[in-house]
């Protein structure tokens, strides 16, 4: 099982953490809140007042194309807010491995 430290080092500089955390925490928005961007529930669950919109469109923008990835601006923008979603994480880690 990955540490606290460790899923947020990850979230931090990992291409491939930071675009598929970025989808998941996306997926698990209420549809209101994918489309408009914006948190209605605040329920500890994907992202939160001040990352949605932006995080919500990085997301949409991954998933519009299996050959869309990010820049490096892009990648350090949402570098530096995703480990603060380290628990979510976490929690999806353990139940995808059955823990």
């Amino acid at each position: 099982m990955y540490t606290k430290e460790q899923i947020q080092t990850k979230l931090r500089t990992d291409q491939k953490w930071i675009e598929r955390s970025l989808v998941v925490l996306y997926e698990r928005q209420t549809s209101d809140e994918q489309t408009t961007g914006e948190t209605r529930e605040f329920n500890g669950i994907g992202f939160n007042s001040s990352d949605s919109r932006y995080l919500s469109w990085v997301a949409s923008y991954l998933l519009r194309d299996e050959k869309n990835h990010l820049n490096q601006k892009h990648l350090e923008k949402c570098g530096s807010r995703l480990p603060k979603y380290w628990r979510q994480i976490q929690e999806l880690i353990k139940e995808k491995s059955g823990n």
